[in-house]
């Protein structure tokens, strides 16, 4: 699958490098960057941008309307008449925003201005109903939630990020907190386990090895469940895979199979992108799986450098044992994303292992305490698990604004994507190092020469 995986990357390279952005959709437009009167209709739920109202819009064009206290603010289905120019998106920095926003289908922006008209009213009794996931959302707010803590809680659980302040979403990004906001391995394999537990009672009924029926139907409850979560959650790259390697391990079970763990990985990422190839560009998609397998590769090498500080079955033990998985876990995680975080956004978070130390305890705890305030709503019992809800948020948001406000929080190192490469060759020669020969040490010493050149120049 590795093998399989490597081709399936190297064609989609190949057909982006010929026609970008249209492996998926066409986005050529006549008349961009022209001034022109257009007619849009809207679509989607509005996204408030303080300044202004961004719609989505059946013409595959985001379109910002200002706010304006004399008139009220267009709705889902009406259709907006406005002279603009439909702009591509150029660099902000290193980004390419214009390409960005073709491989998600998006032809461009457009800017409605103040003497945009309303042609016609969509028909309010066709109009969708709220989405799901914010009805789900005003539950949470139902039990008694509010402010950066129900904004914090619909993040992590929901996948929900409209109500999501600015600086608490930086706060999180420069601490190495922000992929606990972004619904991804971590969240799914809280609701995995806790699924996985209740159906087995903790572990003490399970299906015998030959009832095949039974095994099968506790399978596939658990994969309707978790792609109904997945559904909810809007089906990010992050979750995807997860959700497709639980799929590969149940069917595994069901058949008394079992795969190499790097295999199930590269099973997911091939399904995920013959399905969405455009996902092979996407941030979420790149660092979920770099971490992940960074995980798989280097945990149990660093396993075997750091003390076991005496772990036995004790609470004590348990404890020590949990720091040192943490400890592991992060910095195999960190090690593989490092040159795509560096590459793509150009800020290294100093002070992760501290973070993931705090965060990741009371987003555990945070996260089924936040679906059971969804499911109970405003209930007497729904407001005392929401009260426990927002205790647990409020820690953990004013734990990231601490970490954030200590000197030296974050570093700042642009790199190329040549760099990025040379990067990973140095860790993939560092393992066989430690796996096959000291040779491969000096394929560490001349990428990292060459990785230093490239950085001073």
């Amino acid at each position: 699958m590795i093998a399989v995986l490597a081709v399936v990357i190297a064609v989609l390279l190949l057909l982006d490098a010929h026609k970008p952005s249209a492996l998926l959709y066409q986005t050529e437009y006549e008349g961009i960057d022209s001034l022109r009167t257009y007619r849009f209709v809207l679509s989607g739920t509005p996204r408030d941008t303080k300044r202004c109202w961004r719609f989505a819009t059946e013409q595959r064009v985001l379109l910002y309307i200002p706010r304006d206290s004399t008139r009220a603010c267009p709705q889902t289905g009406d259709t907006v008449i406005a002279r603009t120019r439909i702009r591509r998106g150029g660099q902000i920095g290193g980004f390419n925003y214009g390409l960005y926003l073709r491989r998600q289908g998006i032809i461009g922006t457009a800017y409605a201005g103040k003497r945009y008209r309303l042609a016609a009213v969509g028909d309010t009794t066709a109009r969708p109903e709220q989405p799901l996931q914010q009805r789900l959302y005003h539950r949470l707010a139902e039990s008694g939630l509010s402010g950066d803590e129900l904004a914090t809680t619909g993040a992590l659980t929901l996948g929900y990020k409209e109500d999501l302040d600015p600086e608490l979403k930086r706060r999180f990004q420069v601490s190495g907190a922000a992929h606990v906001l972004a619904v991804s391995g971590l969240h799914t394999g809280i609701i995995y386990f806790l699924l996985t537990g209740l159906l087995t009672l903790g572990g003490r009924v399970r299906p015998p090895h030959e009832d095949i029926l039974g095994r099968g139907l506790m399978a596939a409850l658990i994969i309707a469940v978790m792609w109904g979560y997945a559904w909810l959650t809007g089906l990010t790259p992050s979750v995807v895979r997860c959700v497709v390697m639980v799929t590969l391990v149940e069917l595994g079970k069901v058949l008394y199979r079992n795969s190499p763990t790097l295999n199930t990985i590269a099973a997911a990422a091939v399904l995920i992108l013959l399905v969405r190839p455009l996902d092979l560009w996407s941030i979420s998609f790149q660092l979920s799986f770099a971490a992940t397998a960074a995980i798989v590769i280097f945990a149990d090498d660093f396993e075997q450098a750091l003390p076991h500080w005496g772990r036995n079955d004790s609470l004590r033990g348990k404890i020590r044992g949990w720091i040192v998985s943490t400890v592991i876990v992060s910095l195999a995680a960190q090690l593989g994303t490092l040159p795509v975080t560096l590459y793509t956004f150009g800020r290294l978070s100093n002070y992760f292992l501290l973070t993931n130390l705090m965060v990741l305890p009371l987003a555990t705890a945070l996260a089924p305490c936040g679906l059971a305030s969804v499911a109970l709503g405003g209930t007497l019992l729904g407001k005392i698990v929401g009260y426990i809800t927002f205790g647990l948020a409020w820690l953990m948001n004013h734990a990231v604004g601490w970490i954030e406000s200590l000197p030296g929080s974050d570093s700042e190192a642009h790199i190329s994507l040549p760099m990025a490469a040379l990067l990973y060759a140095a860790l993939a020669m560092g393992w066989l190092t430690l796996h096959k020969s000291l040779w491969w040490l000096a394929g560490v010493a001349a990428a990292m020469i060459t990785f230093c050149i490239l950085y001073t120049l």
